[in-house]
C-alpha cells in the first residue's frame, strides 16, 4: 500500500495527529515506520511501497512529510477507516498493536528509539534505508510486542493519562472515577503503560 494511505489510518485512529505541527509530522512518519518494521519482522516483506530516508529525526517517507507539511494530509479527517483491514486479520492486529504501543508516545521518544536502529546509524543523511539489513534483535522485539498485545480486544480498551503515566483498562467493565484519579496521581512515573483492573472496588495494577 501507499505510505500516505497508512498515515491516514493513524490519523483516523488518533485525530490529534492532524493538528498540523512539525511534531505530529515526525510522529506520523515513525508510526508508519514501526508498522512497516513489525510487518517485515513477521512477514519478511514490506507493508508499504515507499522508501524510508535517513533524516535527522529518524526514518521518514518523503511523500508523507511533503503531503503533511504542504498538502492536505495535516487536515485529513474521517470517521471511517481509509484502508480495509477487515479481510486481513494480521494487518489489523499489527496496526492496532503499533497504535497501542507507540501511539501515546511523544515524537522525540519515537525518534530516539529509531536512532538505535542499525539501518539509521549506518546510513548517511537522506540515504534510503535498507530494511533487509535490520538487526535480528530489533525484529525479535517487534515479534515480542506482537505476541504480547495482538490478542487484545482493542475496541474495549479505555485509556487515561494521569501524572505522566498512561493507564489502560477495560471500559466495558468499569470507568476511572475522580477518586481513582486522585489515587493514581501519586504513582511514580513508569516507562510503560499500566493495565488497571478493579477487584472488590479496589484498583489493581497489572
Amino acid at each position: 500500500m501507499k505510505a500516505v494511505d497508512l498515515a491516514k489510518w493513524f490519523i483516523y485512529k488518533n485525530p490529534n495527529l492532524s493538528r498540523g505541527y512539525v511534531d505530529e509530522n515526525t510522529k506520523l512518519n515513525k508510526l508508519v515506520y514501526f508498522s512497516n518494521l513489525m510487518y517485515y519482522s513477521l512477514k519478511n516483506e514490506n507493508l508499504i511501497e515507499d522508501n524510508f530516508e535517513r533524516w535527522d529525526h529518524g526514518p521518514v517517507v518523503r511523500e508523507i512529510y511533503k503531503s503533511y507539511r504542504y498538502g492536505d494530509l495535516s487536515s485529513f479527517q474521517t470517521t471511517e477507516s481509509p484502508i480495509s483491514t477487515s479481510e486481513n486479520e494480521d494487518l489489523n492486529k499489527i496496526l492496532n498493536v503499533i497504535e497501542f504501543v507507540y501511539g501515546e508516545k511523544k515524537s522525540e521518544e519515537l525518534s530516539e528509539e529509531t536512532h538505535e536502529h542499525n539501518i539509521w546509524i549506518d546510513s548517511e543523511k537522506n540515504d534510503d534505508l535498507d530494511i533487509n539489513k535490520i538487526n535480528e534483535s530489533i525484529k525479535n522485539r517487534m515479534r515480542t510486542l506482537y505476541e504480547l498485545y495482538s490478542n487484545l480486544d482493542f475496541e474495549s480498551i479505555g485509556k487515561e493519562k494521569i501524572a505522566g503515566n498512561l493507564y489502560y483498562f477495560n471500559k466495558k467493565e468499569f470507568e476511572v472515577t475522580d477518586d481513582d484519579i486522585i489515587e493514581l496521581s501519586d504513582v511514580p512515573h513508569q516507562e510503560y503503560p499500566i493495565f488497571l483492573e478493579k477487584m472488590d472496588g479496589e484498583l489493581v495494577f497489572s
